[in-house]
């Protein structure tokens, strides 16, 4: 009779309302941005990296107040958050989905290196500032609120994309951590591969009492773990503890959807960090990498974060995180194609034998692509380096310098025009860089010839951010000594 109970009942289908809750969270995004853009000002972007300006300047915001409640909430109920309210994974979900329609099942990767890239990098975003603070004698800020008059308002802000890229860059961000990594790397890669802030809800979730717990007898046919994205042996963690204690679990409630026998629900018991020692048996220690190929992820990703964090003023910390492991993996398909018979990346067998076929052809063209743009981001990364190490020792402010600070100033002019010839991104930051540069080089040496220069560059920056006050200002200021009072005037 139970049986029959069972059949005729529908499972619960939480993949549709996580969808919807997932869609609603990018509604209110657009909602949010519309009315900053009809009323001027708006709540300060609820963006988790806003953290970091309350841990290094005491400034509580509106994101960290939003982050301590996510990190709250998974103390008690786990870690749902992740999978209930992330945009990115969001996207991750969605780029899964339109690659199963195309009969396309990306294979997740089980890498011994890119596991330790989201704990380092919450390390190195959350308490590396604190413990060079205290190592420098430095004291802690004090936690206080603010107003845009103060610089970086708390909560109500006419300045809501102070810290977020330009809608280019984030929908490459987007595209990269949402789509790309995904198909490379497998399934909610980014959660696992790159996410610092995935790395704190994974401690969170150690604490936590809310589990998937087992509420019946399991038949062990694995369609839990089958269905679950994030890469969870669920069939085995209920056998061994009766719940799910792998921090990894992100409470997408898959498991409990796809369980025939409804033995599966959620629940509180015991927190995971009371299993931790056993529960690490279970998982898997087989890794789709040798030793040797593991040391070349883990090179090209060190290398690629070093090119393309900060590149071209631009480029934020988590899509390098993305770009690292990415070009780490296909830096493995590529050595392997050179002595390896047989590989293949998901559907694509990209050599047979001795030969290449005709997708390890497209592969390795769009690999030496990828190679020649990290190349020349490397040397624009490079000349961006350097450009901005001289012009700090320039002392551009100051009409009294000595013959060092001149050197200072002509090596960082040199090195940013070469960024500003041959880059494929011109940031304002680099043109009024260029500006401040041309203007102090010809007060200096009386050189006229740069003063035009500074003129060109400074009317640039005005077209790129017309509401900076010291960049109109500075321009003024050179129109008026060329003799253009009219046209200094009407900036």
């Amino acid at each position: 009779m139970s049986q029959a109970v069972q059949s005729t009942c529908r499972p619960p289908r939480y993949s549709r309302w996580r969808a919807a809750t997932l869609a609603t969270v990018y509604l209110l995004m657009a909602v949010h941005i519309l009315h900053w853009k009809l009323s001027g000002k708006t709540l300060a972007p609820l963006e988790l990296n806003e953290v970091m300006y309350t841990l290094e300047l005491g400034i509580v915001t509106a994101g960290f107040i939003f982050m301590v409640c996510a990190v709250l909430a998974t103390l008690i109920f786990g870690r749902f958050f992740c999978s209930w309210g992330c945009h990115i994974l969001a996207l991750e979900d969605l780029s899964a989905w339109i690659l199963e329609k195309m009969h396309i099942r990306p294979k997740p990767v089980r890498s011994r290196v890119l596991i330790w890239v989201p704990i380092i990098a919450m390390l190195y975003m959350f308490a590396w500032p604190q413990l060079s603070r205290l190592v420098s004698g430095e004291p802690a800020p004090a936690l206080h609120l603010r107003t845009d008059t103060g610089g970086w308002a708390s909560f109500v802000t006419t300045n809501f994309w102070r810290n977020l890229p330009g809608p280019g860059i984030t929908l490459i961000t987007f595209a990269v951590c949402g789509f790309v990594i995904v198909y490379f790397l497998g399934s909610r890669a980014f959660c696992t591969y790159a996410c610092p802030y995935g790395a704190v809800f994974s401690l969170a979730d150690r604490i936590a009492p809310g589990r998937i717990m087992a509420r019946g007898d399991c038949t062990k046919c694995g369609k839990c773990t089958a269905v679950c994205q994030s890469r969870v042996r669920v069939h085995e963690e209920l056998i061994e503890f009766g719940r799910v204690v792998n921090p990894s679990c992100l409470k997408d409630l898959d498991c409990i959807a796809a369980c025939p026998e409804g033995a599966l629900g959620y629940g509180f018991g015991l927190p995971a960090v009371f299993e931790h020692s056993k529960s690490s048996r279970l998982r898997t220690k087989q890794f789709d990498f040798t030793i040797r190929e593991d040391l070349l992820i883990a090179g090209v990703f060190i290398a690629s974060l070093a090119i393309f964090r900060g590149l071209y003023q631009t480029v934020p910390f988590l899509l390098s995180l993305a770009i690292g492991g990415i070009l780490g993996y296909v830096a493995v398909l590529s050595v392997r194609l050179l002595h390896l018979k047989h590989v293949k990346i998901n559907n694509f067998q990209l050599k047979i034998g001795d030969g290449l076929t005709r997708s390890g052809m497209v592969f390795i063209g769009l690999t030496a692509i990828a190679a020649g743009l990290t190349v020349h981001s490397a040397f624009i990364r490079y000349h961006e380096f350097q450009g901005g190490r001289h012009f700090q020792l320039a002392h551009v402010a100051d009409e009294q310098v000595d013959d060092a600070a001149d050197a200072a100033a002509e090596q960082s002019l040199s090195h940013l025009e070469f960024c500003n010839d041959w880059g494929f991104h011109r940031p304002p930051g680099l043109t009024h860089q260029l500006a401040v540069l041309h203007a102090a080089i010809g007060r200096r040496l009386a050189n006229n010839n740069d003063i035009p220069q500074a003129i060109e560059h400074l009317e640039k920056s005005c077209v790129f951010d017309p509401d900076v006050a010291l960049v109109r200002y500075n321009l003024g200021v050179l129109l008026a000594t060329t003799g253009r009072s009219k046209d200094a005037l009407a900036v």
